[in-house]
């Protein structure tokens, strides 16, 4: 499970009036503390915390963190909740995989515990979700549906940064688009796997708040990607020209742009088995 470091995030800050009172009390008390860490130090150590906690070792007490956005007068934050989100991801790896080769990376026992783990936790704090997806090694196309070209922002890298490409907008935006591909792709797409997975990561936004913001980040994929691919990536303009190339009947375009898109994310996927 040492692709952490090649992952790229879909994260959903939510305004913090928006969360219920007594973790909006909690989530207040963090940031006027100054507790808020920077997010480049604090995803890959969280993300480190949370593995040893999912493999059942001893990990030193710490609050659970939060990256904080302030747009005008309003903070935003997406709780990080580590611990939540590593279990998920080894339940998940272990049943989308052959028993041989997930037994490589993580064991049936790690996994065993992980379900019990989860189980406690959905028990104990009913209702909480995670607020990120996360993706080694690539970004999967649905995510691009969310987003327009003229949201993508990249950065260069600098002294001890990396680059970054990431992607911003509001919720109803997010929402509406990706209703219109569910449209599009329910009634023209023979993928029947892709239009799952657009529809339930539109379940999954109609979960949160909606006056949230809602980001794409490159994350660390940014590491395994050079510098000037990185600018002439323009995958979510990409997405929406081949959805509406299905939508208008040129199904040539659109098979075309799937493909294309399909095998520049499938060729930096497949990298992940060297490493």
């Amino acid at each position: 499970m040492k692709g952490h470091a090649f992952t790229a995030y879909l994260r959903i800050y939510q305004p913090l009036a928006a969360f219920p009172p007594r973790e909006r009390a909690e989530w207040a008390a963090y940031v006027e503390a100054g507790q808020v860490l920077p997010a480049s130090l604090l995803v890959g150590r969280e993300e480190r915390r949370g593995l040893a906690r999912a493999l059942g070792l001893t990990v030193g007490a710490d609050r659970e963190h939060a990256l904080v956005e302030r747009v005008g007068d309003v903070v935003f934050l997406c709780p990080l909740r580590t611990e939540l989100r590593t279990l998920q991801s080894l339940v998940a790896f272990r049943s989308s995989v052959p028993d041989e080769v997930a037994e490589a990376f993580v064991s049936a026992g790690d996994v065993e515990r992980a379900e019990q783990t989860l189980e406690r936790w959905e028990s104990e704090r009913p209702g909480s979700r995670s607020h990120i997806q996360q993706a080694a090694w690539h970004v999967p196309l649905p995510w691009f549906t969310l987003f327009e070209d003229g949201e993508r922002r990249v950065g260069a890298p600098s002294s001890g940064q990396v680059a970054r490409l990431t992607y911003r907008t509001t919720m109803p935006k997010a929402r509406g688009r990706v209703s219109r591909a569910v449209t599009i792709l329910q009634e023209l797409m023979d993928d029947a796997e892709m239009v799952v997975a657009v529809e339930e990561l539109r379940a999954w936004l109609h979960s949160f708040d909606p006056d949230s913001l809602v980001q794409l980040d490159y994350g660390g994929l940014t590491r395994a990607i050079a510098f000037e691919d990185l600018v002439a990536d323009h995958s979510a303009a990409e997405v929406w020209e081949a959805l509406g190339a299905l939508e208008s009947g040129d199904l040539d375009r659109s098979s075309e742009l799937y493909r294309m898109l399909s095998e520049r994310w499938s060729a930096l996927r497949g990298r992940e088995s060297s490493n």
